[in-house]
Parts: structure tokens; C-alpha cells; sequence
């Protein structure tokens, strides 16, 4: 278990940004440190987030890297509010709230332990099906629209085939496969990469069967992130909003929610056999 405390979640989103943003504008740590008369040392607790933020530190570098005036402003409000507890964002577009933010933790992760219950988790899908779901929870999109969501989501996908790879734990509900997303040559096909995917070493999934009845999990999906030199986070996202929980509180509850969970789903083996034999209907 994860217990770290420290630095809030705001603070450890900008120092995030801002460690891209340096890489992204060819300059040398170095050379940055210089040139605002920082100490290596100081730039190096910034952009790990292994320290908190102060405004006129981190506007001197977004200064320096010239970020328009906009996200400027967005990343000088989060430090601002950086000692509030939790952080919870309404929808802005069509991608949903934090989706960059989502993506940045996810590559810091060194665990990711996801519950759904109603489709396959976008690591997990395979490019039409994630067309299906898209197209079939946002029927207003056009394909542009949908094309750019679809790469988003599967683009995602890279971190699980780096070295330092997450380790990524799967719970789902039997009925998630049972819905033929896309028809049933898409599902087919979604059901055997979930099959193929359980090969990796750093990949485990398990399904809940319908017949379980009522348990924790109804209470909604969730993520958690355990990190190596930070303190776990929960994320949830529902319709038009998204947050991510760091307090004790939350993240112990959502532990003893996924403990319960672990022990309800089957067997690694016995989750195989099932996709196996729903894949096998469809043909």
C-alpha cells in the first residue's frame, strides 16, 4: 500500500507541466537554472514535485518557456489553490475534464488499478471499439471529431510497452462484455485482445461475474494510481466531470472498495475461459 503523503495533487500536475514544457523548448536544465538564478537543485524539487510551488517561481519559468497568456493563468491558479484538498474539474469540450492531466499521472504511474462497469477501459480497447463507444455516447460528433477522440484514447495506450511500464490491474463486469458494442465482429475482435493483452507481464484482468449480486463496485467506477515517490491518487470520472481524490480518507475507501473487489472476480485463468466462451458466441 501506497501511504505516502506530500506534495497536494495541483502542485504535482504543474511541476509535471512545467518539467514538458523545459524539454519542449530545447533548453538545458542548466541553462534554465541560470537564467532565472535557480539552483539546480530548486529546479530539479519543482519539476518533480518533490516540493511546494510558489507563483512568482513558477511564472519567472513560464516566462521564460513564453506560454501564452491563457494557460499561463490556468497553471498560476492551480498553484494557487494547491494546499485545497482533492481537485474536481466540470467538462470543457469534448474530451473529458483532466484528460491530459489523467494521461501525464498515468505515465508517472508505477501502478494503475482500474474498475469499470460499463465498457472496456480505454487501455485496453481496441481502435473500433473505442469508434462504437464514442460514436454511440456522443451520437452529435462528426467523424473528424470521433477521429481525434479514438487516437486520444488508444494513444494512450503506449505507456503499457514502455520498460518501466505501469503495472495495470483490470476489474470488470461480466455485462461489459456481454454488450456488442460496434456488432458483434467488434466485440469479437475487443474480446480477443482483451485475451492477447492478459499475456503481459504488467497486465491482469478479472471479471465480476452477474452473478455476485449487489458488492462495493456499485458504487461506481474508479482508478487508482500508486506513484514511487508520491502519494496514491484516485481518479473518477462521470458524466461532465472528473476529480481526483488524494486525501486518506478517500483513498483508503476506495482500497478496501478494490480488496473487496479482487477477492469477488475471478480468477486470472477462469476470466480467460469466460472472454473465451462469450468471444465464441459471437462467431
Amino acid at each position: 500500500m501506497n501511504g505516502r503523503v506530500g506534495v497536494p495533487v495541483r502542485v504535482r500536475r504543474v511541476s509535471s507541466e512545467l518539467r514538458e514544457l523545459r524539454l519542449r523548448s530545447g533548453l538545458g536544465a542548466e541553462e534554465v537554472a541560470g537564467a532565472l538564478g535557480f539552483s539546480m537543485s530548486k529546479l530539479s524539487r519543482i519539476e518533480n514535485g518533490q516540493r511546494g510551488l510558489y507563483a512568482d517561481d513558477v511564472s519567472a519559468l513560464l516566462g521564460l518557456y513564453r506560454v501564452p497568456a491563457e494557460r499561463r493563468d490556468e497553471l498560476l491558479k492551480l498553484v494557487r489553490s494547491g494546499a485545497n484538498p482533492n481537485w474536481w474539474q466540470v467538462q470543457d469540450g469534448r474530451l473529458p475534464a483532466m484528460w491530459e492531466d489523467v494521461i501525464r499521472f498515468e505515465k508517472e504511474a508505477t501502478a494503475i488499478y482500474n474498475y469499470e462497469t460499463m465498457l472496456i477501459p480505454g487501455l485496453l480497447q481496441t481502435p473500433e471499439y473505442a469508434t462504437a463507444i464514442v460514436q454511440g455516447t456522443d451520437p452529435d460528433l462528426n467523424l473528424a471529431e470521433v477521429d481525434t477522440l479514438v487516437t486520444a484514447r488508444i494513444g494512450r495506450q503506449t505507456l503499457l510497452n514502455r520498460p518501466t511500464a505501469p503495472l495495470l490491474e483490470v476489474l470488470i463486469e461480466q455485462s461489459i462484455l456481454e454488450r456488442p458494442a460496434g456488432g458483434s465482429g467488434v466485440m469479437f475482435r475487443q474480446l480477443r485482445h482483451l485475451v492477447s493483452a492478459t499475456s503481459q507481464d504488467n497486465i491482469t484482468l478479472r471479471v465480476l461475474t452477474s452473478a455476485i449480486g449487489v458488492h462495493p463496485g456499485m458504487a461506481g467506477p474508479f482508478v487508482i494510481l500508486d506513484f514511487e515517490k508520491h502519494a496514491s491518487l484516485v481518479y473518477l470520472e462521470n458524466r461532465g466531470s472528473s476529480a481526483f481524490l488524494e486525501e486518506s480518507e478517500h483513498v483508503a475507501a476506495a482500497r478496501e472498495a478494490l480488496r473487496s473487489l479482487q477477492e469477488a472476480a475471478l480468477s486470472v485463468e477462469d476470466s480467460v475461459d469466460l472472454i473465451n466462451c462469450i468471444a465464441d458466441g459471437l462467431v
